[in-house]
C-alpha cells in the first residue's frame, strides 16, 4: 500500500484541507482586493538651484506598498518623456499612502543647463506592487507548508510499523504460582 493511499485512507479530511490550503495559498492576495487602486494628487514642484523638489499626495489602500515612478514631461511636446535617475525620498517600490510625500531630484548631473524649457511638468506614476501586502513573506508560507506536509508524511510513515514488541522473559525471577 502506497504512502498516499495510507494517507487518504486514514486522514481523508486532512488530505482535502491541505489540498484546499495549497490552492488558496497559490492565489495572490491582490486577487481578493477588488477595486483597490492607487493614485497621486496635488503634484507640485519647485526648483532650488541644482535640486528639484516634487511634492505629492499618495492615495492608496492602507498598509500596502506602492511603486512610485517620477516622469518629466513637456506640455507642448507630447512625445517627450524622461525618467530622472538621481532621485531620492518617497520614490521607488516601497512607498506607503500619505500626504506631502517628497521626491528630491539632483538636476545638474542629468541636465547641467537646467530644465529643458518652460513647459516642463512632473507626473508621479503609481502602481500597487506585486508583493505589496505587508505581512509574512510568500517564502515563509511555502517553507512552512512544506514543513507541515513533510511532518505529516513522516508521522504516517513512522506510525506504520510501531507495534511494541513485548520484552523477552527474564529468568531472574520465577514465574507466578499456579492457581488453586
Amino acid at each position: 500500500m502506497g504512502v498516499l493511499q495510507t494517507f487518504s485512507g486514514r486522514f481523508r479530511a486532512v488530505h482535502y484541507l491541505l489540498a484546499a490550503l495549497m490552492v488558496i495559498s497559490a492565489i495572490p492576495a491582490r486577487a481578493f482586493a477588488v477595486g483597490e487602486e492607487a493614485t497621486t494628487k496635488n503634484v507640485v514642484f519647485k526648483v532650488s538651484g541644482s535640486v528639484v523638489e516634487i511634492y505629492y499626495d499618495l492615495v492608496a489602500p492602507p498598509n500596502v506598498y506602492s511603486k512610485i515612478t517620477l516622469v518629466l514631461k513637456k506640455r507642448f511636446a507630447r512625445g517627450f518623456l524622461y525618467l530622472p535617475v538621481e532621485v531620492s525620498g518617497d520614490v521607488g517600490e516601497k512607498v506607503f499612502a500619505g500626504e506631502n510625500k517628497k521626491i528630491t531630484w539632483k538636476l545638474t548631473p542629468e541636465f547641467p543647463r537646467g530644465l529643458p524649457g518652460e513647459d516642463c511638468f512632473f507626473a508621479v506614476d503609481v502602481e500597487i506592487g506585486k508583493e505589496a501586502e505587508r505581512g509574512i513573506s510568500t517564502t515563509y508560507w511555502i517553507v512552512g507548508g512544506a514543513a507541515v506536509v513533510g511532518g505529516i508524511v513522516t508521522a504516517i510513515l513512522l506510525s506504520k510499523g510501531t507495534k511494541e514488541v513485548p520484552p523477552t522473559p527474564s529468568r531472574a525471577f520465577p514465574g507466578p504460582p499456579g492457581r488453586p
